[in-house]
């Protein structure tokens, strides 16, 4: 009876040790999972509340503000420049390319002078006769005017007896008219030469011819 009692105490004995063992490894389970718990509770906070977070910034702030300084100097070449644009739209505009300048030349004012009424007398050669008004002009001062008016007389027989010899083929058309009227200046400024040493008449301008 004793053999068998002694016999029986081992297996009394085992089920207390596996009871002790599961429940010393269900505390280490609880504990890991407490502590795996604490953790992520840690981990997930708002970086205010979370001292691990901070340090994780503060470790990645310098790369950060490295990277806005960047940034900065990138654009500072563009706010440069816009600057200068600024300054330049206040100031004056630089000049673009020029072209050829326009030779001056010295200007003269141009006097003009009508003969009062026609002159009329008979073609050379034929039974018609012309009547025709004449101006003149010329780019020196006021005298040769005075001039002309002052030997009017002489100049309308001058230039009547000029036309007399003129045929009706003489007077029709624009280039025997251009002709007519440079034997005409021509003919004025002869006498003014001989009357008062100067002609001065540059253009002589037949304002209107009739056929009759």
């Amino acid at each position: 009876m004793a053999a068998e009692a002694e016999a029986q105490e081992p297996k009394k004995k085992l089920p207390i040790v596996k009871i002790l063992i599961m429940t010393v490894g269900a505390l280490v389970l609880v504990g890991v999972g407490a502590g795996a718990a604490i953790l992520f509770t840690k981990l997930t906070k708002p970086a205010d509340e979370n001292p691990l977070a901070i340090v994780i910034e503060r470790k990645g702030a310098p790369a950060e503000e490295e990277s806005h300084a960047a940034e900065a100097h990138a654009e500072a070449p563009e706010h440069g420049a816009e600057a200068g644009h600024g300054a330049e739209g206040h100031g004056e505009k630089p000049a673009g390319p020029t072209g050829k300048p326009v030779p001056s030349k010295e200007q003269f004012v141009t006097s003009y002078f009508e003969f009062p009424g026609n002159f009329t007398t008979n073609l050379r050669g034929s039974r018609r006769f012309a009547q025709m008004s004449v101006a003149l002009a010329t780019q020196y001062d006021k005298k040769v005017i005075e001039n002309v008016q002052k030997h009017e007389v002489a100049i309308r027989a001058e230039v009547l007896a000029l036309l007399a010899e003129q045929t009706e083929a003489d007077v029709i058309g624009v280039e025997n008219r251009k002709k007519l009227q440079n034997l005409i200046r021509d003919a004025i400024n002869k006498l003014l030469n001989e009357r008062v040493s100067f002609g001065g008449v540059e253009d002589v301008y037949i304002t209107a011819l009739v056929l009759q």
